[in-house]
Order: C-alpha cells, then structure tokens, then sequence
C-alpha cells in the first residue's frame, strides 16, 4: 500500500552554521513477491518482516531457521523441507515432502532465496535447487556436474561480500553458477584422506568449514581451496550427513550436527570460530538428521553513490535522482529517504511516498519531488532507512547551487 502526503519544506540559510533541515522523501516500488521468512498469516498484501537482532546471544527473533529432515529416527518427520527456531530445535515444523531423488546435503541463503545441493551419489542427482521457505516448493536450478564426472557437493555457501556461491565435495572447492547451476574447480583442501562435509561463509567473506575425520573446524581459503584446522577439534565426534550455517545478523555459527558420540542423535550447536570447539544448543526433534540448513539475515541498504545525479538550478527547479540497493538477504520494508541540507536554502514541494519494500538483490530508482535552491558551500546529505531491520545508509554530497547545476 502507499502512502501520500503533500509536504512543503524549507531549509533556513545557514553561512556560520551547519544544522540540518531535512526533507523527507517518498518514493513509490511496484509491489514484488517476498522470499522471506514464513508468516502465520499469509494475506493479499506482502507480509513484512519485523523482527529485532539480538547480538550478544542466540538468535531470538520470529525468524525460523530452515533445513531438510535427511532421517528421523521417530518417523514423526518425512525427508524435505522443515524449519525450527534456534532457541527451540527440539520442535520442528514440517514445510513439505521432498521433490528431490536423493537428499539435499548442503544449503545456503543468497538474495533472498534458500539454495540446496543434492547428494549425487548412489540414486542421487548432481543439481543445485532453490526451495520455496513458506510452502516447500523445490525448483532445480540445474546441474552442478554438466560433464558428468561423478561430483557430488557435500556442502553449499554463499559470500555475500562477494555474491558468489561455493560448493565442496569431500575433498575440494568449487564456485557455484547460481543461474546455471554449473560448478567450476577452484582447488582441493589439502587434508589426506578428509571428508569436507559442510562449508558456511561469515558476513567478512570468510570461509568456513567442518571436516569428519578430524572432527574439526577448518577456514578455508576460497582463492585456492586450501583447508586450515582452527584448534584441536570441535569436543564431539561427527559422523554421517552434517551441515553448518552462518547468521550473518547475529555473527553466530551454527552446525546441524549429527554426533555418534557421546551419543547418537541430530542437534543444533552453536561453534566457536577462534577455539573450534562446538557447544550443544538443544537436540533436534526425534533426534533428526538435519542438512540443507540456512538462515536468513536482514535487508542491508546501500544508495548507490555514482547513481546520484541532478541537482538545485539557482532560478528554476530541479530534482535529484539516485538508486537505493538491497544488498541484503530479507526484503527492506517502509524504506524512508530524507535530504538535509547544511549552508544553504531549499524549498521542496511535492508529493511524498515511503517504499513499501525492496526485495534482496533489488533496487530502486529515487526521484525527488521539485527542489527550488540557493546557498553558499551547499552540502547536502541524503539518508535511506527502513524498519524491519533498521537498515540505514547515507551519502553526502557538495551542492553548487549559485552555479546551473550541482553535480557529484
């Protein structure tokens, strides 16, 4: 829905001083399907995602986390799609059944989707799929193994500073082509006899890793593949299918492990990045093998600085343009801009709209409503927010107004 309002602002002159006038601006979006997080309530109307991080502990938001049920001792679960809150994985929900052959070993979340690989081996297929968080629907993406060398990827991530997609099998690195599916070699882990089963990407573009045979956390260098034990192993024996996650939020590693010992069960554990040692959380339900995991994070907005164009005509009016980014992982809600000015006067008159949200990987252009300006030194702020997550971001620019046109 958006919302309108006619405003008329003015920015007080200001030579000596360097307060801020702010003008809010409202641009409009046309409205886009989310691939967030499930709602209780699903409406006509985009369902907007609200929640609060917190930081110093384990995620508490109403944010599920997502993963595929590979076996439940209690067959209470069916292999596919399930999500569960990290404060509470001993109660698991069911999103669908499968629709793939084999199950999905590895899983990620990338603009704004959930990614997942297929076990290749044995009945399986080497194809990368994205599956739909609220309803379950799993769509192939294609094949990760287009040469048909017998590759199968144990583990998926995503860098989101570099938005690329990684997959390992048990012995190397491999860059993930997220339209196509297609996988290319990028180097082997350097660990005799190793068993790479789970990869996870932090928010600094750093690469992590779970291994079987040491028990161990390694990083991972994405440059050449090459594996580097953190520690003296994670404090529990892994085995069988695994998987591990970052929440880019809350800076938390996450490992849906499947231990043999001390006891045979699935659980969710939180890993230290600097020990490598891994603290149990809570076992999952039925004690389930958990893979296909990923986690969602917030919407991050970006104005896209070399966008920024137009400017204040010294007789006449003007308007200014710039491109806001979602380079998030959730859809931004209620985006708001506003433009202070400093050591200068501005009239801005016209209507004004709130985005009613940018999904992941999306942008939006801005055009201001008609600006009539004058001043000396001129600076002009320009600020972009929104609510569900408290994303902001801002950008200051010189402003010649007493010239034809100011320019960035």
């Amino acid at each position: 829905m958006k919302k309108k309002i006619v405003v008329i602002s003015v920015c007080a002159l200001l030579i000596a001083t360097a307060l801020p006038v702010v003008a809010t601006q409202n641009v409009e979006e046309n409205e886009a399907p989310s691939c967030g997080p499930a709602t209780t309530t699903v409406s006509s109307e985009m369902a907007k995602v609200l929640f609060q991080n917190d930081i110093n502990g384990i995620n508490e938001r109403a944010v599920p986390f997502y993963g595929y049920c590979t076996w439940d001792p209690s067959s209470t679960l069916v292999p596919g799609p399930v999500s569960f809150n990290p404060t509470t994985p001993g109660t698991i929900t069911q999103i669908a059944s499968t629709s793939s052959t084999e199950f999905i070993s590895g899983g990620t979340w990338a603009v704004g989707k959930w990614y997942g690989c297929e076990f290749a081996l044995g009945v399986g297929q080497p194809l990368i799929w994205t599956i739909h968080p609220i309803i379950g629907e799993m769509t192939q993406v294609g094949s990760y193994d287009p040469d048909g060398t017998n590759l199968s990827f144990n583990g998926l991530a995503y860098d989101p500073t570099t938005n690329i997609m990684y997959g390992c099998s048990s012995t190397d690195l491999y860059k993930v082509n997220m339209t196509t599916g297609a996988s290319s070699w990028v180097g082997n882990f350097g660990i005799t006899g190793g068993i790479m089963i789970a990869i996870a990407f932090d928010g600094s573009g750093n690469l992590y890793g779970t291994e079987l045979i040491t028990d161990s956390l390694y990083s991972i260098d994405p440059t050449n593949g090459v594996a580097t034990p953190i520690g003296t192993g994670l404090g529990i024996n892994i085995n069988y299918a695994q998987d591990m996650a970052f929440d880019l939020d809350t800076g938390i590693l996450y490992l849906s492990a499947y231990t043999i010992a001390p006891i045979k069960e699935g659980a969710l554990y939180t890993c230290n990045t600097d020990t490598g040692v891994a603290t149990k959380v809570e076992t999952f339900q039925g004690a389930a093998e958990i893979t296909g995991f990923a986690i969602p994070y917030c919407g991050v907005l970006q104005i896209v600085p070399s966008s920024i164009k137009g400017g204040i005509l010294k007789i006449g009016q003007s308007k200014i343009q710039f491109t806001i980014a979602n380079t998030g992982g959730l859809p931004c809600i209620d985006v708001a801009v506003t433009i202070a000015c400093k050591r200068g006067l501005i009239f801005v008159l016209g209507k004004i709209s709130v985005i009613d949200s940018i999904s992941p990987g999306g942008t939006f252009t801005v055009t201001s409503p008609r600006i009539i300006g004058i001043g000396l030194r001129t600076q002009l702020t320009i600020t972009a927010n929104e609510t569900s997550c408290g994303s902001t971001d801002t950008q200051t620019k010189k402003a010649l107004v007493f010239g034809p046109l100011w320019s960035c």
